[in-house]
């Protein structure tokens, strides 16, 4: 017998009653752990400090980050890094998504093996080692200015070293999320591509590239957020003259003392992001409808 409108309900009352419960312990925790230490965070951007003296809570400490010429180019120069960072990782993340694809076996393990390494060795070692390959007599700089092909080539300590620290960091988490959304797409739909007549190229433009969109949007958020958020690239490859947000935030609270402007920095830092996002998502699917 089929079960009745009022038992169908109550089913799925009960079940939604159950799933309630069971997330209430981590919605908890995401509260505690999360939510209030950003409120307290936001509410002390409000409040004045030892550089600005105004009667609070107020924006001011906002207007001062956003309309001061150095403080801008911070958030400029940090928009620009994720952007940069961004645009670089996810063609060179989908070339090896795809290469990876077509892997199989102890191959294809140990490739993704491979790739997850410098994320197991962590930043501050994958840095460490960056600083001496790009320093001026490294083992990367030096044989090309030997060979006449620069002069003097100086990287570290500029945007280009930390671009190129920001891709290799980001590049791992968008190839592993791109490779898992390409294979996603059934085998079959590549062979019905093939048996009716369409060539590699058309396979992958007119059936692998848009079935795998929805991965290219996560990676553009993942690498965006990731590019945006770190602190030891900029830190130790960047300098005091190549400031973000996050190592400005740094310097607020470990050189001048100043909580007020970095909880305004660090708010400003997560508006930002969520906002250039909430554009990318938009375009996206506008994309992927059209």
């Amino acid at each position: 017998m089929r079960p009745t409108t009022v038992e169908s309900t109550a089913g799925t009352f009960g079940r939604n009653t159950a799933t309630t419960i069971l997330l209430v312990p981590s919605l908890l925790l995401l509260v505690l752990f999360l939510g209030l230490p950003l409120v307290v965070v936001f509410l002390s951007s409000l409040q004045p400090n030892a550089l600005l003296k105004f009667t609070g809570p107020a924006l001011n400490n906002y207007v001062y980050l956003t309309t001061t010429g150095y403080y801008a180019d911070v958030v400029i120069r940090t928009v620009r890094l994720a952007f940069v960072t961004t645009v670089l990782a996810l063609p060179l993340g989908y070339a090896l998504a795809y290469f990876l694809r077509g892997l199989s076996g102890r191959a294809g393990n140990l490739a993704i093996m491979g790739l997850t390494f410098p994320i197991l060795a962590g930043p501050l070692i994958v840095i460490i080692g960056w600083m001496a390959l790009l320093a001026d007599g490294g083992p990367l700089l030096s044989p090309l200015i030997k060979l006449g092909l620069f002069s003097r080539l100086r990287l570290v300590g500029t945007e280009t070293a930390v671009v190129i620290t920001l891709v290799q960091f980001v590049l791992p988490f968008v190839v592993l999320t791109l490779y898992t959304s390409l294979r996603q797409i059934p085998d079959q739909v590549l062979e019905a591509a093939s048996n009716l007549g369409a060539s590699a190229s058309q396979r992958f433009w007119n059936v692998t590239f848009p079935l795998s969109l929805h991965g290219v949007l996560s990676s553009t958020i993942i690498a965006f957020s990731l590019a945006a958020s770190s602190y030891v690239s900029p830190y130790y490859l960047g300098g005091a003259a190549q400031l973000t947000l996050t190592t400005l935030i740094a310097q607020f609270t470990t050189a001048t003392y100043n909580s007020e402007l970095a909880a305004a920095a660090a708010i400003l830092l997560l508006v930002l992001m969520i906002a250039l996002l909430a554009v990318f998502t938009a375009v996206f699917r506008r994309f992927i409808r059209s």
